[in-house]
């Protein structure tokens, strides 16, 4: 690292650490607001702990807003000061001057990649159980799975209540197709424990639909024995009986993946891609994974993004410190905007999910060059 890079790195890494730490702040306190009036009763320590198991999420969010302030801030005081202009004099180019942001940008980019597949999914379904199960156990997320169709593997879960006394689901269903043959387990009560579902009076019914509709038969043994090819198995369980499942997905994960609340999906990059992979993923949720997958690596590539777009905005317009912090919000408001709606249009709307995702990307390399006609040569 040569004594110029070093004198940039020490004008900008202070700026993008406090812009590091204000965004992030800025994204627990939005998460915390709208949830205070269930947070009541709630321990400080478990507060605590549900908002750090926020921070890398918030972290992934943030590097390349504070990059982009670290940026326009460096940069507009070295052109405000003329020192710019001095190494342009000097026979150094701009883009070498900048050179350590473009290093660093790839930097950040490759951290945020490791945090979207390692360590973001772990924390997002953490915070998930931790707001359920510990901040607001009054409000358990048992409730919130009740009456819908659970997919878990190749079954599909439904209970309609839920005892939170016996830790019991109520009036469970468990059914599963292979083909045109059905498998269904009814029960009054179930348990689930990790990944084992253990039902109690339970009835299991296998019905082959291909038999169907039933013709009409000229004999009752004829239609004894085609009845028997419909209803291919039942097991009637002894009162107080028990049957165990053994699910693809433990109680956590459906906890996570399906009580809701407003949280991020915790899901890895990597997940989304193998669904991309699976020839037998339904049109739709192929849709959802190409737009996941897209949006995960256009974010993380943002942190190369704001140096196209943020260094001819701060050589040209950030007349002073002011004007740079200005310019910064307005620039990371306009992206968050432009990436956010390319996100819904990618998992609802009418364009291509990976153009959609990456927008809000090529919108902002098309500004930052147009911006820079001048800048960059």
């Amino acid at each position: 690292m040569t004594l110029l890079d070093r004198y940039i790195l020490r004008e900008a890494f202070p700026v993008f650490l406090f812009g590091l730490l204000l965004y992030v702040g800025f994204g627990l306190l939005s998460n915390l607001l709208p949830r205070a009036q269930w947070l009541g009763t709630a321990e400080a320590l478990g507060v605590l702990k549900w908002l750090a198991l926020q921070v890398p999420y918030a972290t992934v969010q943030a590097l390349p807003i504070a990059a982009l302030l670290s940026v326009m801030l460096a940069f507009g005081r070295l052109a405000r000061e003329n020192e710019l202009m001095v190494m342009q004099a000097g026979g150094i180019p701009l883009l070498r001057a900048a050179r350590v942001f473009l290093l660093g940008g790839l930097a950040l980019s490759g951290a945020s990649l490791a945090l979207s597949e390692w360590v973001v999914p772990w924390a997002n379904r953490a915070t998930i159980l931790v707001y359920w199960n510990e901040l607001v156990p009054e409000r358990t997320a048992q409730f919130r799975l009740v009456g819908r169709e659970l997919a878990v593997g190749a079954y599909v879960l439904r209970f309609e209540g839920f005892d939170p006394e016996k830790d019991e689901l109520q009036q469970v269903r468990l059914e599963r197709w292979q083909g045109q043959t059905q498998t269904v387990i009814l029960a009054q009560s179930a348990r689930l424990t990790g990944q084992s579902l253990v039902f109690r009076d339970y009835r299991v019914f296998t019905l082959d639909f291909a038999r169907l509709p039933i013709p009409d038969f000229t004999t009752l043994p004829e239609a004894e024995a085609y009845l028997r090819e419909v209803f291919r198995a039942q097991n009637i369980g002894a009162p107080g009986a028990e049957l165990t499942v053994r699910l693809s997905q433990s109680r956590e994960d459906l906890e996570a993946q399906y009580a809701g609340g407003g949280f991020e999906t915790p899901v890895a990059l990597s997940s989304w891609w193998r669904k991309l992979q699976d020839p037998t993923t339904p049109p739709a949720e192929r849709r959802e994974a190409l737009a996941q997958w897209h949006a995960g690596v256009a974010l993380a590539l943002a942190n190369l993004l704001v140096l196209v777009l943020a260094l001819p905005v701060a050589v040209h317009r950030a007349s002073s410190p002011g004007t740079a912090l200005a310019l910064a919000l307005v620039l990371t408001i306009a992206y968050y905007v432009a990436f956010s709606v390319g996100k819904v249009v990618a998992l609802t709307g009418p364009l291509h999910p990976a153009l959609a995702a990456w927008g809000a990307n090529l919108l902002g390399a098309g500004v930052g060059l147009w911006l820079g006609r001048g800048v960059y040569r």
